[in-house]
């Protein structure tokens, strides 16, 4: 691994170890988790991989389908967000989960051809997409399923919202989801590592009034957004005033779209 990647690693380890607690009560995090997995077509008794597995809500849901026959490895960089993860396991009674903390996209460890299913809910955009895919490639017995949810590209707004107000402050941020966020994006991902049988399903989530309230904190630290938290304290507290007042005059003017994300569910095959 790179120095600078390891870099990039620490940096989205420590902001997901500060926004662990508050990521476990997400609403809509687990709804869009429990969406995708509902629409995976994975059986009781496999073994399943939930990579970038964040506080578990996808994990739950999968150690549900496979039954206790089965078993998810459950893999995060982030030791905050796994804590909350194994806390969760254990209060719903599901045994058959194991947490890994580590790179998902580097699992020297795990045996080739060793997972049934491989899935990763809404995590992508903060691997190296072609690395993951390929990665997961070669952990897949024949014949496994792989499966990942990602935003579509400028969704949702209040992120653009956010990336749009920093312009001001002379900084142009990337969109994270822009990578796979479209369908044609995300099949050919799948297909340059391999994968075939390859579908591509749009859905949509919604976000509550309490999501909103912490759309400053949770872009202030996505890893995309870094050169933000570089700005002095005094331009960030211009900077929050502006995007919240924008925030909010959007939410007047049009609530729907403000609370809309436009999601892709992608699944293909070893």
């Amino acid at each position: 691994m790179l120095p600078g990647m390891a870099d990039d690693l620490r940096t989205i380890a420590a902001s997901f170890d500060q926004r662990a607690a508050r990521y476990a009560k997400s609403d809509w995090h687990r709804v869009y988790a429990e969406e995708f997995v509902a629409l995976a077509p994975i059986e009781s008794g496999q073994r399943v991989l939930d990579a970038g597995a964040g506080t578990g809500f996808a994990t739950l849901a999968v150690a549900r389908r496979v039954g206790p026959a089965g078993r998810v490895l459950a893999v995060d960089v982030s030791a905050g967000m796994l804590a909350e993860l194994r806390a969760a396991a254990t209060a719903a009674g599901l045994s058959h989960v194991d947490a890994l903390q580590g790179d998902a996209t580097r699992l020297e460890a795990l045996a080739t051809e060793s997972f049934d299913a491989v899935l990763c809910s809404s995590a992508l955009l903060y691997m190296s997409a072609p690395d993951a895919l390929r990665e997961w490639h070669r952990l897949l017995k024949p014949h496994g399923l792989v499966g990942f949810s990602t935003m579509c590209a400028d969704s949702p707004l209040p992120g653009r919202m956010f990336r749009d107000c920093a312009t001001s402050f002379g900084l142009t941020l990337d969109d994270p989801s822009a990578v796979l966020g479209s369908e044609e994006r995300c099949c050919k991902a799948m297909h340059a590592a391999g994968f075939s049988h390859v579908s591509v399903s749009p859905g949509e989530i919604h976000f509550t009034a309490s999501d909103l309230e912490g759309a400053w904190e949770s872009n202030l630290r996505s890893a995309a957004h870094a050169p933000v938290r570089a700005l002095t304290i005094e331009d960030q507290d211009v900077f929050r005033s502006r995007y919240e007042a924008t925030l909010e005059r959007a939410l007047i003017d049009d609530e729907r779209a403000v609370t809309r994300g436009d999601v892709l569910f992608a699944f293909g095959r070893k």
